[in-house]
């Protein structure tokens, strides 16, 4: 302490003139707003390249264990394909035919919201990797949403924890269908609306996509029954589903595109006219 003391002593003037500097320059920014605007502008440059450069010397030394969980997740998927194959005993060539109408495009989560009330997720491919409007998005979990908005070299995503989130789902136990809507208050917690009250539905059910919607293949897993009520008077199920994949972890997304979409809708849309 009594060194502390001696070096600010005898560097008196020194130490006076840096703490002048500060105090001023905090003021020449608070009370200016287009050298706090110079201010902000430069400190989120510096800011965003430290940290672009910190990611990239994250990246490099997590490259091993990045590898193994892809080599991992691939040997699941594939395993998981020749099982389904080999169960249903289908004709190869028609497995391969379902198999490869859907186009997909890995990509990396620049940002994610969980805690608004239309949460979105930001990804690092767009325009130029093929993404379009309306393509689905899922990761080795389950189900995250649909393309809304692209540019050139990204993506907006809108995600199931959204007002406007409506995915057509199916309950494989009892064979129901129903809408998943979010109520924008716990992101773990989604809801599976319209589900018949005489449907034999049991807490810990798997829910899936139904494939009604050509964005989502069916049977991708969306999470699973964690409660189910009755109201009185009403005809459908109150039911909650935990989602398979925790909002707060995405890393890695796969972006799908059904190759024949754009076909189908307009066909749909054409008979709209003749309603």
């Amino acid at each position: 302490m009594l060194n502390a003391l001696r070096i600010i002593i005898k560097n008196g003037s020194v130490v006076l003139f840096i703490v002048l500097q500060i105090i001023c320059f905090y003021l020449i920014v608070k009370y200016n707003q287009k050298q706090n605007q110079i201010y902000f502008y430069s400190t989120q440059v510096y800011s965003n390249n430290f940290y672009s450069k910190y990611k990239s010397l994250v990246s490099y030394f997590n490259l091993k264990s990045e590898n193994e969980r892809i080599i991992t997740e691939n040997a699941l998927l594939l395993k998981k394909y020749y099982t389904t194959c080999s169960r249903k005993n289908i004709d190869t060539l028609l497995i391969d035919s379902i198999r490869f109408k859907y186009q997909i495009i890995p990509a990396d989560v620049v940002n994610n919201s969980v805690s608004k009330r239309n949460n979105t997720i930001t990804l690092d491919k767009g325009i130029k990797d093929g993404i379009s409007v309306g393509m689905g998005v899922i990761s080795d979990k389950g189900l995250l949403g649909i393309v809304t908005d692209v540019s050139e070299h990204f993506s907006l995503v809108m995600s199931i924890l959204h007002s406007k989130s409506r995915i057509s789902c199916l309950l494989p136990h009892c064979g129901f269908f129903g809408t998943l809507v979010w109520d924008g208050v716990d992101p773990n917690v989604l809801h599976l609306e319209d589900i018949q009250k005489y449907a034999e539905v049991r807490k810990g059910d798997s829910v899936v996509t139904s494939g009604y919607s050509i964005v989502f293949p069916e049977n991708i897993l969306v999470g699973r029954v964690i409660d189910l009520t009755v109201e009185s008077g009403a005809f459908t199920y109150t039911i909650q589903v935990e989602p398979n994949q925790s909002f707060f972890k995405l890393t890695h997304v796969y972006v799908i595109n059904h190759q024949y979409k754009e076909e189908k809708e307009w066909l749909e849309k054409k008979a709209e006219i003749y309603e």
